[in-house]
């Protein structure tokens, strides 16, 4: 029974490694008003082995913000196309934000990992993940900077309280998730050996997730109220979260697929299936609280 307990570390170490570490939100600089620069934390450690690939991925998004920023001022200046210019950047920025290390994919993917999920309702949830941490963004910024007229700087401050609020929620979540692994766990009595889908858990999941507004889309926005393209700003936006959920519903599916194929190995030993499916719920559930945590003091940490 060693094997199941060390495959489904195995799988969880992978998850940590591909989505563990949440990369730095880079600066947008351009037009008067913008803010200069940003830098948005999480706290979660780096592991070694994944700093090559984030250092070529904040690279790569610091040369897509370069672009953003030159497309919006050209938009200001009334140069044709440079609106559907900053649309499509935004596109392929989101793929590629989502591809380097986050908190979003990690809890989502972990909650997969936990529990039966529908391929579907896999694809599902990264899209509202996606668009929810969109819309907490916009409206971040539209209340802040728009009605309250708070400066850049405030406004990515004051993100952090919802943050806050967001990880709190995810800790919540993991603890229930793992008490209800450890529960299930004693019960065999279930058909094809499965434990029941609660679907209401993973919406709360990705609730509490989404809930974190991102700090690239916050600071897009800030550069398009700076060069009065709010308008744009919101399409560019919420294309930006289309372009991530591509990205966290790929890594969702992946961990659908981690916990199938872990499961369908051990299928024809009922006994060696039951360890393997409780070790799988538990082992994602943990992973959320433990995250989560984490989270909150990284965020609690960077109060203002």
């Amino acid at each position: 029974m060693t094997r199941v307990p060390k495959l489904a570390a195995a799988i969880s170490l992978g998850l940590l490694v591909l989505v563990g570490a949440p990369v730095e939100a880079q600066s947008l600089r351009g037009g008067s008003g913008a803010p200069g620069g940003a830098e948005a934390g999480t706290g979660l450690p780096v592991p070694e082995m994944a700093k090559p690939l984030m250092n070529r991925l904040t690279q790569a998004q610091r040369e897509i913000n370069a672009t953003l920023s030159r497309e919006m001022r050209a938009v200001r200046q009334g140069s044709p196309g440079a609106a559907l210019a900053v649309v499509g950047v935004a596109f392929l920025y989101g793929i590629l934000h989502a591809a380097g290390p986050g908190h979003g994919k990690l809890i989502v993917s972990s909650f997969f990992l936990a529990r039966d999920t529908r391929l579907l309702t896999g694809l599902l949830a990264g899209v509202l993940f996606s668009l929810l941490q969109a819309v907490s963004s916009i409206a971040l910024v539209a209340v802040l900077a728009l009605a309250l007229e708070w400066g850049g700087f405030e406004v990515l401050g004051q993100s952090v309280r919802l943050e806050l609020v967001s990880y709190g929620l995810i800790v919540a979540v993991g603890l229930y998730l793992t008490a209800s692994a450890l529960r299930d766990g004693h019960h065999h009595g279930q058909s094809e050996g499965r434990p029941a889908r609660r679907p209401s858990s993973l919406w709360s999941v990705v609730t509490a997730a989404g809930l974190t507004p991102c700090a690239s889309a916050i600071i897009i926005l800030l550069f398009a109220w700076a060069n009065h393209v709010f308008a744009l700003g919101i399409g560019a936006t919420l294309v930006m979260a289309l372009g991530m959920a591509i990205t966290v519903c790929a890594m969702g599916l992946a961990a659908i697929g981690a916990r199938r194929a872990v499961l369908r190995s051990t299928r024809a030993r009922p006994e060696l299936f039951h360890w393997a499916q409780r070790g799988l719920s538990v082992t994602g559930a943990v992973l959320i609280t433990v995250f989560g945590c984490l989270l909150c003091a990284g965020a609690w940490a960077r109060l203002p």
